[in-house]
């Protein structure tokens, strides 16, 4: 997926996908121990961090993958998330290892991205929601 127009704002992060599942040629170089591994982390944090960017803009939110996760996941366009900003319920933000985290909730469900500079782009989202 093409980077939008009229971005706002932009963070490289990683997205908590809990339907992002490792490629068979990824799976074959994991072998036994790194694809259980995989699946307990999976299990564990309820999905897996997909590496890519988040982009604001007037109207959304879009994360889409690096070219690395487009590589080693399974259906990788199923990966790329635009929610529109009307959607957008709340935006919190939370404690995370390393990098704060940003939990973008809509009436369907909730959207974790991780990134350098959290509350901050957190803020930015919250301002176009309001404008």
């Amino acid at each position: 997926m093409a980077k939008p127009d009229k971005v706002i704002a932009r963070k490289l992060a990683n997205a908590l996908m809990k339907d992002a599942e490792i490629g068979d040629r990824t799976s074959q170089l994991l072998g036994p121990g790194g694809r259980l591994g995989t699946r307990a982390m999976k299990a564990l944090m309820g999905g897996l961090w997909v590496g890519g960017t988040a982009y604001l803009t007037p109207d959304a939110v879009e994360f889409h993958p690096n070219g690395f996760n487009r590589a080693v996941h399974k259906d990788p366009e199923s990966l790329s998330v635009v929610l529109p900003l009307r959607g957008i319920t709340a935006v919190e933000t939370r404690f995370g290892v390393a990098t704060q985290i940003i939990d973008l909730k809509t009436a369907i469900g909730t959207l974790s991205i991780r990134c350098l500079g959290a509350r901050g782009f957190a803020n930015k989202i919250d301002a176009a929601r309001g404008a």
